[in-house]
Order: structure tokens, then C-alpha cells, then sequence
């Protein structure tokens, strides 16, 4: 077993505890073992992503020769099961025999074992530890220490306010002293622990800490504590000593929902800090708060902005003012030759009132560039060629004062914009909250003048302002991908934001995949988005969407009841998709469509959720609606790029109006674009079947068997459906000769394809269109001995037994699925009792009980397909039937 220690001094050994000097003594070896250790996602990792992290002064050749050296010298010392690869593009530990004491901190904090976790943390990250030459990982260093060190103070709080619960004052001591040692900077850590220790009456310790801490920012920084902590240890001075009170528990609870839903890691039972420790309010009342930075972010700050400040622009008022005029008008001029493939990042605008934090908003435009530049979505330009004010106003007159501030930052951007031809632009302000900073972003097409998206806001405690920065450059990087992805930008101003790129690189693996009908796929990429931050919920709402597809309602309806807790969070897109979903889970096809009419009321640009309306109104046999929507989309571009579902609901909507001519034309406009498909190979071949164009049709079911494998459309099923077509619209012989076809295909499958239950209930369905009954039932009765609650095959031998005559077995098996509810049964028992009403010719009560299954939120496909259903072939002259199946609109 190899044990690496880097929480404090980094320590590496081998069996019997050897040290593994070959590793140790190369500084860039245990920076990288290091990295595929700690860093997430866990496991594998990008050769690519290594080789520019750690050796990025190399080119691609020798970098990637120093980056195999390094992992053969690991795979030397550590064992060859020590490294894994998953390609030849991706590297990662192995699960066996290699522990590392980081993902052990971190799956303790996880647990809710925060004792366990402190046991762990011996020191910041890689303590000491320094290689030259790779700055991203040093930024990556610098992040994940201050994350370690805020979870390790977070869980040492919590152990304090347990044990003061549990009434052990002197271990809630023990663990506050440690929180507060954690924070060495924090002033509120320390006045949290002045506030303990002077409620449990020991004034001489509160005074101690006070001190020790004063003289250290004395030593350090040439400062003195805020004038609240100064406040406060006054009042504790000044105070009797008096019993401290039992503090309240408090309790908590998670969600650990079946299936894929695990995504709440707290403890089952907590117990909230701020209750069980006493806070600095009710000891005194706090003036209003000065301005205080986190003192070692405020020296790193000035050391980059050292680095990276360029001189600033003075002028007078009347230069400024005759600057500006003369600005706006050359900026006019110049906007036309902004190139669209390139971006620039503003300095922030410091809207804090104190001068001391100028430096954040060059730190956090300078790391947001360096993000934009990792991922190659745009061409980021060198803001450094152009001189920047600090304050933030270059004078600009073009709102009022009272817009001022939003105005100055927009304006700035504007004028670097065209110094540098960029097209975007990322810009923003952070403010003073207290004792949190908030920074707020925006992306916009400095081209059009428009604001492209909205960057969530991202508020840190103001001694963790690296970590706003850093948060604030994942939102702007996966926020910019989002825009710039053709088929997610429609939802980025209504639907919750990707919080890192990583993060909108899953969801939009998930939504690929989900177009390509890779249901199982979608739902992994989608719960490893959602995963990878709680406050992303647009990835669990589609795996919503996914769950429901898959006749899984019972997890759908899990998520709701998840995300509900949120709701006031919730964005509008979000809510009314998951109200869509939900509603079509439980049947409810009109509140369906209500739903999906509010999500293109939130978002009218948006065609993904233009074609969603569409989806729902043909569900409410309104085609006509339907086609006018459809009608103006623009499906080979845009969000509705690579969607062969567009076509499908166009071509439904024409066939259900009689529009045979018109869906035969949208067909091949859709088989023009999508040439291998097989799903738009059925839609141009219902369509012929229902003009009567045999040869075609003959020609075109010649085309499948060189077809790629469908995610939802199957050869059998696509070939069953045309000759069922052929046959309702008046072709019965080529009704047969198609059918035919549909069996000699199952027949020349493999064996072991042919064995399997969804092979056997195609052939079931198959063989039944083709009126081919004891075939049928021979399949039918073991598939419905061995599924005894399964609908479809307990319907089909009610309808096999109707078509023989024997009532009994037909009203036997229309009495069992009379019994059969639930919650998410959407109509298909229904829809099979009405099949076996109307083989038994009894008409009457077969429509009655069709209009029961449609009401009942009937799946769309069988929706589609009344006309051509065998079992209601007796109905096709019957006026009732038919004024069923006309249009509504």
C-alpha cells in the first residue's frame, strides 16, 4: 500500500513504510502525483490538460516526452496497478493499493465526520511546497488550499457548536480555538471565539486571543484590528462574569432518493452553529463595519497587480469631457470591424468605497482571461496593449448620473472592446456586503451593443476573495461556452447558469446524448453536472425529462419533490420544464401544454422550446397550432441543429391535417439533412404509404439495412408501421408485402437478439398487425406468464382472445386491467380495453373507452398512430371514431 500525505508536509511512502525518494526528490513528480491525486474529477485526466499545466514553456513534443518520463518513474516507484489509462488520452490513479490523505479529508467531510477530517489536516495543501515554471498550477494550488482550509475551519465550527450543544464547553473550546488557528486572518473567526469565550466566562482567554492576534497584524500588516473586534473585546472586558445558556439543537435532514439521485452529502443530523454559539450581536451593537480585507489576499492581490498593472490614464475634467464626446463618436466609427471570434476581459470596477481593493479587479480580470484562454472558445485579446483607468469612469455621458455605475463599467468595456477589435467583452463590479464581496459579471456582443448573459453573482467571505475571483472565472468561462453553444444559449437568461466549464461540458454531453436517444448515457452526464455544484439544476430538471422518457415517473416525480425545497430558487425555465414533466408523468397533457406555453412566454427567441409547444398542442390534437410554430423554426441551424425530432413533429402535424403532399416534401427536406438516418427515412415512408407510392416505399425499405444503429427507431418496428399505413389509407396488398418484409427481418436477426424481450414484443406487435394470431398468442401467454403485471401483454392476450371469439378470456383480461392504477399509468390499460371493445365489435364502448385513454395522458406515439391501429380497423366508417380523430385545432 503507497500512502501520500500532502495535507501539511508531503510525505510518500512505500510498503513497511519506505520512502519513495525517486518521486520526492523531483519536485514537478510530486506536483503531478499530487494533481491526478487530488485534483477533480477524480481519476482520469487529460494528457493534453497535464502537459499544459505542468510543462507549458515546452513545445508539444517535449513537453509530452517530460510527461511520460514522469509517469514512468511513477509507475517505477509506486507499481505498475499504481497508474491507470483510460485511452491513449487520459491518466489517473488506480483504486487499489494507493491512499492519499486529501480525497480522505474530503470524503470525511462528505460523511459528516469532521473529527476525522481535522485528524487528517496536519496543513495547507502541498505546505511549503513550490515548482517554477507552471503558474496554472500554482493558481490551481492556491484555490484548493483556500477551499481545504475554509472546509477545515466550516467543520471545526461545527464541532464546536456540537460539543457546546452536547454542554462539553471545554471540547467546544478545544474546537473553536482550533477553527479560529485555521483562520489565522479571519476576524470573525477570531470574534466568533472572543464571543465563546466570553459567554462561557473565561475573559482572561478572550483577552489572550485578542492580544496574540492584535500583535501578530501589528507585526505582519502595520495594522490594527477592525473597530468592531476592538468593540467587542471591550464589551467582554467590561462584563461580569455570568453561566453560559444551553444552546438549542438543531437537526437537518438530506435527500437520498432511489436511483441516481444522491447528490446531498451533508449528515442526516447537524446542528447549526449560529445557534449552539453565540453571536457578536446580541453582545454588542456594532457600529457600521469599515472596510476589511482578508490581509494575505491583500498582498497577493498587490504582488499581481505589480505584475500586471499598466499605467493609468489623468485627465482633467474638461479633457475628460471633450475626451468623451470625441470617444463615443470614434467608437461608432470603429464597431463594425470587431472580430466575432475574439474577446477581452475589463478590469473589474471596484464599487466598495475603499481604495485598498482596487487591486481584485485586475486579479479578476486577469484570471478570467487566462480561464477564456484555457478552453480555446474565443481568441482572447491582450488587454496589456491598452491603458486602463482604476476607477473604473472614463467620463462617458450617455445615461444618467443615477445609472452611473452600471454605465462607466459597460463604457470601459466598450472603448477596450474597440481598442483591441473584440467582438465580447466581459465585464462587471464587485461590491462590499458586510463582511462578503460580490462580484457580478456580464457578457455581451459589443458588435450589437447587447447583453449577451447575466453572470450569476458570485459572494465570498471578504477573506476568501481569491475564492470569489476563482468562482468568478468558472461562471464567466462556462457561462461564455453556454452562450456560444448553438443549441444552450436560448436558455442561459431563464434557466439556471453552468457554475464552471467543467460543469457545462457534462450537461452538454448529456443533452447530446440525449439527442442521439442515449437515455442511460444522458442521465450519467447529467447527474455528474448537477453533481459537480448543488446550486446547478438545469442538468437534474433534463435528467427529469430523461426519467420520464424511460417510463420512469417514480424518479421524475423524485427530483420534483428534490428540487421543490428550492422552488423559490428555482429559474423560470427550470420550473415550468420540470411542471411540464411532472404533468406529462401523471397524464395531464393539457397542463402539459400550459406548462410548455409559459416556457416560451419566458423564453419567445427560443426554438428548443417553440418546438416543445408544438410536441404538447399535437397532443391535444391540435396539429394546426402545431404547424404554425413548426412552420417557423429553422431546423438546420441554431438549437434545433442535429434534431431529427423537428421533422418528426412536423410530419405528424401535416398527417394528421390529411397534408400528405406537404409532409412527403417536409420529409425529404428532412432526409436531405440528415441522409443516414433511419428516423427520417420513416417519416418519408409514411408518407408515401399514405399516398399510395408502393414502388417508392419498396425502394426506400431497401435503404435500411445499411442504416446506423437508431437510439429509438428500430428496422422491425419502422417497417411494421409502414405496412400498417399502407393498409389504413386503402394498399392492403402492399399492407401485406411490407409486413412480410418486418418478418423476414426478426427471422435473419441474431439468436440471441432474437431471444430477448424487446425483440420478442416486436415480433408480438408484428405478427399481430399482420393478422397472424396463433403466431401471436404462442409468443404472447410465456411473455405474460413470465411479466405477470406487465400491460402490454396481459392487453394483447385480451385482444388475441377477442379476435378468436372467446369472450370469456376477453372480458377476463379487460376486467384485470380494469384493476390496474397508479400514479404514472398515463392510459394504457385503458387504451388496451378499448382495443379488445372494439375486436369483440363492440364500437360504442370502444371509442368511449379511447376518449378515456387519451384524456388519461396516453403516450404521444400511440397518439399518432389511432388511424392505423389494427384493433380499430372495425371503426375506421363509424362517425363517432372519426369525429374523435378530427383536429381541434
Amino acid at each position: 500500500m503507497v500512502e501520500f500525505r500532502i495535507l501539511g508536509t508531503v510525505k510518500l511512502v512505500g510498503d513497511g513504510g519506505r520512502e519513495l525518494r525517486s518521486v520526492l526528490a523531483q519536485s514537478k513528480r510530486v506536483a503531478l502525483l499530487a494533481y491526478l491525486a487530488a485534483a477533480t474529477p477524480r481519476r482520469f485526466h487529460r494528457r493534453d490538460s497535464l502537459v499544459a499545466l505542468f510543462w507549458p514553456e515546452l513545445d508539444q513534443d517535449h513537453a509530452r516526452a517530460a510527461l511520460r518520463q514522469s509517469l514512468h518513474v511513477l509507475r517505477r516507484s509506486l507499481g505498475e496497478g499504481a497508474l491507470e489509462s483510460h485511452g491513449d488520452d487520459e491518466i489517473g490513479l488506480g483504486d487499489a493499493d494507493f491512499w492519499c490523505d486529501m480525497p480522505a479529508f474530503d470524503s470525511a467531510i462528505a460523511a459528516g465526520r469532521h473529527a476525522d477530517a481535522l485528524e487528517l489536516y496536519h496543513g495547507d495543501l502541498l505546505d511549503g511546497f513550490f515548482i517554477s515554471g507552471a503558474p496554472e498550477f500554482e493558481h490551481w494550488l492556491e484555490d484548493e488550499r483556500a477551499g481545504l482550509r475554509r472546509r477545515a475551519t466550516e467543520a471545526a465550527w461545527t464541532l464546536a457548536a456540537s460539543s457546546r450543544a452536547a454542554g462539553d464547553t471545554s471540547l467546544a473550546v478545544h474546537w473553536a480555538r482550533r477553527a479560529a488557528a485555521l483562520a489565522r486572518d479571519d476576524e470573525g473567526s477570531l470574534r466568533r471565539l472572543i464571543a465563546l469565550l466570553g459567554e462561557l466566562g473565561d475573559r482572561a482567554g478572550a483577552v489572550q486571543a485578542y492580544e496574540t492576534f492584535a500583535r501578530r497584524l501589528a507585526e505582519e500588516y502595520e495594522v490594527e484590528p477592525a473597530s468592531e473586534t476592538r468593540a467587542l473585546i471591550a464589551s467582554v472586558r467590561a462584563r461580569e462574569t455570568k453561566p453560559a445558556a444551553a444552546a438549542p439543537k438543531s437537526t437537518s435532514g438530506s435527500l437520498n432518493s432511489e436511483g441516481y439521485l444522491t447528490l446531498d452529502r451533508s449528515p442526516a443530523t447537524t446542528v447549526d452553529a449560529s445557534q449552539a454559539l453565540p453571536d457578536v450581536a446580541p453582545i454588542i451593537e456594532q457600529p457600521p463595519p469599515e472596510p476589511v480585507m482578508d490581509h494575505e489576499a491583500h498582498r497577493a492581490a498587490a504582488s499581481v497587480a505589480r505584475r500586471f498593472l499598466r499605467p493609468t490614464m489623468i485627465a482633467a475634467g474638461a479633457t475628460v469631457l471633450i475626451g468623451a464626446t470625441l470617444s463615443v463618436g470614434w467608437m461608432r466609427a470603429r464597431a463594425p470591424s470587431l472580430d466575432a471570434h475574439r474577446i477581452v476581459v475589463a478590469p473589474f470596477a471596484n464599487r466598495t468605497g475603499d481604495s485598498t481593493l482596487n487591486p481584485l479587479g485586475d486579479l479578476a480580470a486577469d484570471w478570467i482571461t487566462r480561464g477564456l484562454a484555457e478552453t480555446g472558445l474565443l481568441e482572447v485579446a491582450d488587454r496589456g496593449r491598452v491603458p486602463m483607468e482604476r476607477d473604473g469612469s472614463i467620463g462617458l455621458q450617455r445615461r444618467s448620473t443615477s445609472d452611473r455605475r452600471g454605465l462607466d463599467a459597460a463604457s470601459r468595456a466598450r472603448e477596450l472592446a474597440i481598442e483591441t477589435e473584440s467582438g465580447t467583452a466581459v465585464w462587471g463590479s464587485f461590491y462590499r456586503r458586510g463582511d462578503s464581496l460580490e462580484f457580478a459579471a456580464q457578457i455581451t456582443d459589443e458588435r450589437s451593443e447587447k447583453v449577451l448573459l447575466s453572470i450569476e453573482p458570485v459572494v465570498a467571505d471578504v477573506r476568501e476573495s481569491r475564492a470569489a475571483i476563482a468562482g468568478l472565472r468558472q461562471r464567466v468561462t462556462a457561462g461564455l461556452a453556454a452562450v456560444l453553444d448553438p443549441k444552450l444559449k436560448e436558455w442561459t437568461s431563464v434557466a439556471s447558469q453552468p457554475p464552471s466549464y467543467e460543469a457545462y461540458q457534462a450537461f452538454a454531453a448529456g443533452m447530446d446524448a440525449w439527442e442521439r436517444f442515449d437515455g442511460r448515457e444522458a442521465l450519467r452526464e447529467f447527474y455528474h453536472a448537477a453533481s459537480l455544484d448543488s446550486t446547478y439544476t438545469l442538468p437534474l430538471v433534463m435528467a427529469a425529462g430523461v426519467h420520464r422518457y424511460l417510463d420512469e415517473c417514480e424518479k421524475t416525480d423524485s427530483i420534483v419533490q428534490f428540487l421543490s425545497n428550492r422552488q423559490p430558487r428555482l429559474a423560470r425555465l427550470d420550473k415550468d420544464f420540470l411542471d411540464k414533466e411532472i404533468a406529462r408523468c401523471r397524464g395531464d397533457w393539457a397542463a402539459a401544454y400550459r406548462a410548455s406555453r409559459r416556457m416560451y412566454e419566458a423564453s419567445p427567441r427560443s426554438e428548443w422550446v417553440a418546438e416543445e409547444v408544438s410536441r404538447n398542442a399535437i397532443a391535444i390534437h391540435r396539429p394546426r397550432e402545431a404547424l404554425s410554430i413548426l412552420e417557423t423554426l429553422h431546423p438546420d441551424r441554431g438549437a434545433l441543429q442535429g434534431r431529427t425530432a423537428y421533422y418528426n413533429w412536423l410530419n405528424i402535424a401535416n398527417h394528421m391535417i390529411g397534408a400528405h403532399d406537404e409532409e412527403l416534401e417536409a420529409a425529404q427536406r428532412g432526409r436531405r439533412q440528415y441522409p443516414n438516418n433511419i428516423a427520417t427515412l420513416r417519416h418519408e415512408l409514411l408518407a408515401l404509404a399514405a399516398l399510395g407510392r408502393l414502388h417508392d416505399v419498396n425502394s426506400r425499405l431497401d435503404e435500411i439495412p445499411a442504416m446506423p444503429p437508431h437510439g429509438l427507431q428500430k428496422p422491425g418496428a419502422v417497417m411494421r408501421e409502414t405496412g400498417l399505413e399502407l393498409r389504413a389509407h386503402g394498399y392492403p396488398d402492399g399492407s401485406r408485402e411490407v409486413l412480410q418484409r418486418a418478418l423476414t427481418w426478426f427471422d435473419s436477426r441474431p439468436l440471441e437478439e432474437q431471444a430477448t424481450e424487446a425483440s420478442q414484443l416486436e415480433r408480438l406487435q408484428t405478427l399481430y398487425a399482420a393478422r397472424r394470431w396463433d403466431l401471436a398468442r404462442a409468443i404472447a401467454e410465456p411473455l405474460a406468464k413470465d411479466h405477470p403485471n406487465n400491460v402490454n401483454y396481459q392487453g394483447m392476450l385480451g385482444a388475441l382472445a377477442a379476435v378468436r371469439g372467446d369472450r370469456k378470456a376477453a372480458e377476463r383480461a379487460d376486467s384485470v386491467l380494469a384493476t390496474h392504477r397508479g400514479p404514472f399509468v398515463r392510459g394504457l390499460p385503458t387504451y388496451w380495453r378499448a382495443r379488445i371493445a372494439a375486436q369483440l365489435g363492440e364500437r360504442a364502448q370502444a371509442v368511449t373507452l379511447l376518449i378515456q385513454a387519451d384524456a388519461e395522458g396516453l403516450n404521444l406515439f400511440f397518439v399518432q398512430s389511432y388511424h392505423t391501429d389494427p384493433s380499430f380497423e372495425r371503426l375506421t366508417d363509424y362517425a363517432p371514431f372519426q369525429e374523435f380523430l378530427r383536429p381541434k385545432g
